[in-house]
């Protein structure tokens, strides 16, 4: 297989490749990339995803002096994975901000500052026209820009990885200081963030510790690259330990294993194969350190099975690796513009770019319309039920406890009430049992006697549970206490999601 040589500025150095005189236009093409995120972003403003909530509800407590709990005056416990995150939103709080706003916000920001990152920085490391068709690709996913709006950390994510991955990607291995505090970002963010430090120091550094002339760098480096996450990773276990009790956050244990075989990455390459062969191209065709691009993307691919497809929408799981996969991709696409024709390589390269970014904005099934359409009937069907069963739970005195699945909108916006999570990934016994078989759920949620119990039914008339938890609660002998109060029900063509709520 041939390796690409890619071209070298004559007025730069080895280490940057590129054309300083396309600059001009390259920064053109991330200002059009950088207006079609935006836009984007704007059609799918609507979507806020259930899981963003519960970051909210921990950081709204945090903020009122509470602590890191689930319930007013309850046990700490960790049942969000993004420390981050919840930081930044108890600080938009505690000034008047709004939490969820706060995390769309920063969504949105880091999908643009990918772009641009994607461009600046790419350029050393795949050449010139490659960044600039990588820019527009990354700006043209619908998903990509649908998880900038959804309230969650991915975006910022995805801008974390791409910054540290492309510095250290570049032919002299880039600044490595600056990279490992970028890295040191990642454990606080997600609890596989060392994982991917720890593949691209591997690939990147150990192949230069059998090379006599190489290895007193290679192992500074690696220290270095290593060290300093793994020292921001044992701060945070630190503190965990002191808070919690515990090392691991709620929803490993929850999550980890749980899942079936490789159902997260065939949803992903289902909607995503022509990037995602397109990109293993490229990584065989980039050489030298610039195949570090598919590091992290190997650690999600990996990470993936048997994960649990939870709050996974349009591959949420694989976003953070996306403006990697769209560099890959570009070495691909931009092989005609910087190879095949000898004038207007900047021109080709601005053509297909746009070809390339219409082609995603247009194939389904995570195209525009097909996104737009799933956050349409998400909000009308599910948010709509959730708001449902909220104008009802208002209405009942404040002290009523309440014990729910979709632990995120309804507990969040639910006055202070006392909330029971009946997958209990926000209480501390996860800790002390794992994840807990559902039988045994509903046994323990039973025990806790909540005053009301928000069940999701696949049917308005007739209890068919939404989860196998739900249908064992209701199918608990304790249930004989209750009583149906009321069903709630969200809009949209062919809803099969309603909350019934059983009063005892």
């Amino acid at each position: 297989m041939r390796t690409i040589t890619l071209p070298v500025d004559p007025t730069g150095t080895p280490e940057e490749p590129g054309f300083r005189g396309a600059s001009r236009l390259g920064w053109a093409v991330v200002g059009v990339s950088a207006g079609v995120h935006l836009a984007l972003c704007w059609v799918l403003r609507g979507f806020l995803t259930d899981d963003a909530w519960i970051s909210v509800r921990y950081a709204e407590n945090l903020a009122a002096g509470e602590g890191f709990v689930w319930n007013p005056g309850g046990p700490r416990v960790e049942g969000f994975s993004n420390p981050l995150l919840v930081a930044l939103e108890a600080l938009a709080d505690a000034v008047g901000w709004s939490a969820p706003g706060a995390a769309r916000a920063v969504g949105v920001l880091s999908g643009v500052a990918c772009v641009a990152l994607v461009y600046g920085r790419g350029r050393h490391v795949v050449g010139e026209h490659a960044a600039m068709i990588a820019a527009f690709l990354t700006a043209c996913s619908a998903p990509f820009a649908l998880w900038a709006v959804g309230g969650l950390e991915t975006l910022l994510v995805a801008l974390v990885v791409t910054a540290g991955t492309l510095e250290v990607a570049r032919r002299d291995g880039g600044r490595v200081w600056h990279a490992a505090a970028v890295f040191a970002l990642l454990p606080w963010l997600r609890p596989e963030g060392l994982a991917v430090v720890a593949a691209v120091v591997l690939a990147g550094e150990v192949p230069g510790l059998f090379r006599a002339s190489t290895r007193r760098r290679a192992f500074v480096r690696g220290l270095v690259l290593g060290g300093v996450p793994l020292c921001s990773q044992l701060v945070l276990e630190g503190l965990r330990l002191g808070l919690y009790g515990h090392l691991l956050p709620n929803s490993v244990l929850y999550k980890s294993g749980a899942g079936d075989g490789v159902t997260v990455l065939t949803k992903f390459l289902d909607q995503a194969w022509l990037p995602m062969a397109l990109a293993l191209v490229g990584a065989v065709l980039v050489g030298g350190r610039a195949r570090l691009l598919a590091a992290p993307v190997v650690v999600y691919v990996l990470g993936s099975i048997g994960t649990l497809d939870s709050a996974n929408a349009f591959s949420r799981f694989f976003m953070p690796v996306w403006p990697l996969l769209a560099l890959l991709s570009a070495v691909v696409v931009g092989y005609g513009a910087t190879r095949l024709v000898r004038r207007g390589r900047s021109v080709w390269a601005v053509v297909l770019a746009a070809a390339a970014g219409l082609l995603l904005l247009a194939l389904p099934p995570a195209d525009v319309r097909s996104v737009h359409g799933m956050q349409e009937r998400y909000m009308d069907c599910r948010v709509g039920a959730r708001e449902s069963a909220l104008d009802w739970l208002r209405t009942t005195p404040p002290g009523t406890s309440f014990a729910i699945s979709d632990a995120g909108l309804v507990p969040a916006r639910a006055g202070g009430r006392f909330v029971v999570d009946n997958f209990f990934l926000n209480e501390p016994l996860i800790q002390e049992t794992g994840r807990i078989p559902f039988r045994e759920r509903a046994d323990l949620v039973h025990d806790r006697a909540p005053d009301v119990l928000v069940l999701s039914s696949r049917e308005p008339g007739t209890f068919v549970g939404y989860y196998p938890t739900e249908q064992a609660i209701h199918d608990h002998p304790a249930m004989s206490a209750y009583r149906l109060a009321h069903v709630a029900s969200g809009g949209g063509p062919g809803c099969s999601y309603h909350l019934m709520l059983f009063r005892r």
